[in-house]
């Protein structure tokens, strides 16, 4: 990393601590690289409507590590971010938590390449999924999943309650999402997932990072 991009992986190591998440600075800068390669690709490929770097930090890394926070560290296994488009949530996540082996499923075929560029050389045994995968079949043989991650995909409601079967027994559900999660919660496909936690994102006016297990 050049010595420019250094002060922003110390503002993401204090962003970090600010939810109680202690991450090496080599952590930082994966983040940091991470961050810079989707501002830079932003212009071609449409990943953000965020261009302000310090918007940017907070509600992509930021939220992001909110997330990671969520998650025990002895957590190991998959991790399939779904609708990944931009890598976030769930590299940052995935490096913040190295048990963790991100699969990130994105139908955009562009946006699918450009994931493929993340995951080298930070992410040696992460795997892109280039469609979508809306229900337990579209994950073919893949293991079964430590970490399912959904950070603004539409039609979520259905789809998670899909997927949830595929959750390990310590497996967890994390949702970035706004009120509407706590009446979905109590549709009878819910039944299974059981809330942990809801945390409140900084600055956001009701929205939250929802935890679930599901209950075998």
């Amino acid at each position: 990393m050049g010595k420019d991009e250094w002060p922003i992986a110390q503002r993401i190591v204090t962003r970090a601590a600010a939810c109680s998440l202690e991450i090496a600075s080599d952590t930082a800068c994966v983040l940091a690289r991470h961050m810079q390669r989707v501002l830079d690709a932003d212009p071609t490929l449409h990943l953000t409507a965020i261009d302000d770097p310090a918007d940017f930090l907070e509600r992509h890394v930021g939220e992001s590590l909110e997330g990671a926070s969520l998650i025990e560290p002895a957590l190991r296994g998959a991790l399939l971010d779904l609708g990944s488009g931009n890598g976030y949530p769930g590299l940052p996540v995935a490096a913040c938590r190295r048990g963790l082996r991100p699969i990130l499923a994105e139908a955009s075929r562009r946006k699918a390449a450009f994931l493929r560029t993340l995951l080298v050389p930070d992410f040696p045994g992460g795997l892109v999924i280039e469609r979508q995968v809306q229900r337990s079949a579209d994950l073919g043989e893949h293991d079964e999943l430590a970490a399912l991650l959904c950070r603004g995909m539409g039609n979520w409601e259905r789809v998670l309650p899909r997927l949830a079967p595929r959750l390990g027994v310590d497996g967890r559900l994390l949702l970035w999402a706004g009120e509407r999660v706590g009446q979905v919660s109590k549709w009878t496909a819910w039944r299974r997932l059981r809330l942990l936690e809801r945390r409140a994102l900084p600055g956001r006016d009701r929205s939250w990072i929802w935890l679930f297990s599901y209950q075998l």
